[in-house]
């Protein structure tokens, strides 16, 4: 009964200062439309934050066995735009290799000793943007645009 109340009158006080703003506000509407747009774009803008954040980790994560069961093995590397700019820092001719996901906005790749899981890429084909993960590590070894 408490909660309900609590929300209640929590509700009310919101909707109450809703109200309140829109009186307040100029005749012509300038300042709220501005003010609004401001708050928009701020809120656009964490949100890309926020999903950057998820991919960011998502991108650290080791593949799950269920993705590398369907993975598919890469015979031939270097046709492989990113793999041969990966390759002046990291050799991976030296690993086994599976495509991931390769669809027309990314490919990620797998590279593995054995069945441990050593690096993985990531690339953002319209952005020319190459990750190369060191999974044994933890951390990127390549994170750039390789235009």
């Amino acid at each position: 009964m408490r909660k309900t109340l609590l929300v209640f009158v929590a509700t009310a006080f919101i909707l109450t200062g809703c109200e309140s703003n829109k009186a307040e506000a100029p005749a012509n509407g300038t300042s709220e439309q501005s003010s609004q747009t401001s708050q928009e774009s701020s809120a656009v803008e964490s949100s890309t934050a926020i999903e950057e954040a998820d991919k960011e980790d998502s991108d650290m994560a080791s593949i799950s066995e269920e993705e590398l069961k369907n993975a598919e093995p890469a015979t031939d590397i270097s046709q492989y735009e990113e793999l041969t700019y990966a390759q002046e820092k990291v050799d991976l001719s030296d690993y086994e290799s599976r495509i991931v996901t390769d669809n027309p906005g990314t490919r990620v790749m797998l590279f593995l000793d054995g069945t441990k899981q050593v690096y993985k890429t990531v690339y953002v084909k319209h952005k020319q943007w190459l990750k190369v993960i060191d999974l044994q590590a933890n951390n990127l070894v390549i994170n750039e645009s390789i235009q």
